[in-house]
C-alpha cells in the first residue's frame, strides 16, 4: 500500500483524458537541488511558466530546499523517486497567506504552508518522491511548540476543483500534514504519511469538501490520521475512504472536531487500524450541524484505546448559543 507512481501518471487508474504533461525541470529555472540553497524562486518560476502554457514541473535528482510555493491551475508538480522537496526551517520563508474562505480553519489554522493552492482547478501533486517539512526543527518547537497559525502545513488546497495527490511520501510536518478546504473533487491515492514531529500533526484533513476519495494510503500520524471537519455552514459531503492503513496518537478515523455544517453521504470501508491511542472510529457532532448517512464497514483494529466512539453534544464552537445538532442514519458493521 502506498506505491511509487511515476510522474507520467497521476493515478493507478489510467485516464485517457489526462495525458502526461510536458514536464519542466526546475533546474532550468536556476534551482540547485543541493539541500542548502533556497530554491523557492526557481520552483515558483517553473510553476508560473507551466501555468501559462499547461503542463508540469519536475523535481529530479536532488534535495530542493524551499519556502512557500503556490500551485496554479492546470499544473502537475512531480517529485521523482529519490528526490526530496525539503521545507525550510525558517518561519520567515513562509509568508502568511490565509484562505479567503470564511471559516474557523482560515482564521486559526491554515495561514502558512509549504505548498498551497487557492481557487485553482486541475492541480496535481504526484511522483514517488518525498516532501519533508522538517517539523522537528527548533524553529517550529519554541516557544511552547509555537502557535498553530505560525507553523506551516505541508499541503493546503482551498476552494479548488479537481485536486489529485498520488504516489508521494509526506513526512514531518510542522503542523497539519494536509488540509483540503471547501474543495470539490479531491482524489488522494497511494500516498504515505509519516508525521509525529510536532503537535497538531493530523495526517489528512477534509474540511467542507464534496466528492472526495481517499484510497490505498498509509498514514502514521501524531494527531488524527484522517479527520473530516466542517468549519462553515457548508457540509462535508460525498466522501469515500477505502483500503487504508492507519495509526495515530489520537484517533484513526474521525468526524466532527468541527461540525458547523455537518457531514452527509460518507462511506468508510476496508481499512486496518493499529496502535492508536484514542478511538479507531470517532463520529462526533458537537457544534451544531447534522451528521447523517454514514456507513462504516469491514474495519480491522489492533491495539486501540477504544474501538468506536459516537457522540452528539452541544459544545457549540462558533455558535452564539450552543445547541446540539443531529446525528442519525449511521450504520457500523
Amino acid at each position: 500500500v502506498g506505491g511509487t507512481a511515476t510522474c507520467a501518471t497521476e493515478s493507478a487508474v489510467p485516464d485517457p483524458t489526462n495525458k502526461p504533461p510536458c514536464l519542466r525541470d526546475v533546474r532550468e529555472f536556476g534551482a540547485s537541488g543541493d539541500g542548502r540553497t533556497l530554491d523557492t524562486k526557481a520552483i515558483q518560476a517553473a510553476i508560473d511558466v507551466a501555468a501559462g502554457h499547461g503542463g508540469g514541473v519536475l523535481l529530479r535528482g536532488g534535495t530542493f530546499l524551499s519556502g512557500s510555493i503556490r500551485l496554479r491551475s492546470n499544473v502537475v508538480l512531480c517529485v521523482e523517486p529519490g528526490s526530496v522537496l525539503l521545507g525550510s526551517p525558517r518561519i520567515g520563508d513562509y509568508p502568511e497567506w490565509p484562505s479567503t474562505y470564511p471559516c474557523r480553519s482560515s482564521d486559526h489554522y491554515t495561514r502558512r504552508s509549504l505548498i498551497f493552492a487557492e481557487k485553482a482547478e486541475n492541480v496535481s501533486l504526484s511522483g514517488g518522491g518525498i516532501i519533508d517539512g522538517q517539523g522537528r526543527s527548533p524553529t517550529f518547537q519554541e516557544p511552547c511548540r509555537r502557535a498553530e497559525a505560525e507553523r506551516p502545513l505541508l499541503l493546503r488546497f482551498s476552494e479548488c476543483r479537481n485536486v489529485r495527490v498520488s504516489g508521494i511520501t509526506l513526512r514531518d510536518s510542522a503542523m497539519w500534514v494536509q488540509s483540503y478546504l471547501a474543495c470539490e473533487g479531491v482524489h488522494v491515492d497511494g500516498i504515505n504519511v509519516s508525521s509525529r514531529a510536532n503537535s497538531n500533526n493530523d495526517g489528512l484533513d477534509i474540511d467542507d469538501c464534496t466528492n472526495v476519495r481517499i484510497i490505498n494510503s498509509d498514514i502514521w500520524s501524531g494527531d488524527d490520521a484522517i479527520c473530516l471537519k466542517s468549519t462553515s455552514r457548508r457540509r462535508c459531503r460525498n466522501v469515500v475512504i477505502a483500503n487504508c492503513h492507519l495509526s495515530s496518537r489520537a484517533n484513526a478515523l474521525k468526524m466532527g472536531t468541527d461540525s458547523t455544517g455537518g457531514f452527509d453521504n460518507v462511506v468508510i470501508t476496508n481499512c486496518t487500524i493499529r496502535d492508536t491511542n484514542l478511538a479507531g472510529i470517532t463520529l462526533q457532532c458537537v457544534d451544531g450541524g447534522t451528521l447523517e448517512r454514514v456507513l462504516v464497514s469491514n474495519i480491522v483494529m489492533d491495539n486501540v484505546g477504544c474501538a468506536v466512539f459516537v457522540r452528539l453534544g452541544n459544545r457549540g464552537r462558533g455558535m452564539e448559543r450552543p445547541e446540539p445538532g443531529r446525528l442519525r442514519r449511521v450504520i457500523i458493521s
